[in-house]
């Protein structure tokens, strides 16, 4: 069994940093774009969608991906999709949602290895509007 000296893992220590500064983030903004005059409609849903290139679906018909977690912490619910456990040649879009508006944002995921969204719950309900997403 190789054996890891304590030099080994503060060098690997400094470059964790390094690596995930690198790390592209892609995200939903919290307001739609202003070129679409919605007001201050604000990102209300997201949609994961997931399938293999050459597949016969419609815009409208694309396949959506559940969370693969979710939990809940101090009156956040948490959702989690793992996009590197899917075949290497999967495509990964986000389509981010917003109140008061069917128009949606789209940006590829390819890149990114782990997306999370969060959301305030109160009493058990999902408060409207204060959900976050990341991809990194």
């Amino acid at each position: 069994m190789p054996r890891i000296s304590r030099r080994k893992i503060a060098f690997l220590a400094l470059l964790l940093p390094l690596c995930t500064a690198n790390a592209a983030v892609l995200e939903c903004p919290l307001n739609a774009p202003p070129e679409w005059k919605a007001g201050k409609a604000r990102l209300d849903r997201v949609r994961m969608l997931a399938y293999l290139p050459g597949g016969r679906f419609g815009d409208k018909a694309l396949p959506q991906g559940a969370p693969d977690e979710e939990w809940q912490l101090s009156g956040t619910l948490f959702q989690s999709w793992n996009l590197r456990k899917g075949p290497r040649a999967m495509t990964y879009q986000v389509d981010c949602l917003y109140m008061g508006t069917s128009r949606f944002v789209r940006f590829d995921a390819r890149s990114a290895g782990r997306c999370i969204a969060k959301r305030p719950v109160r009493r058990d309900a999902l408060m409207a509007g204060g959900l976050e997403f990341r991809c990194r």
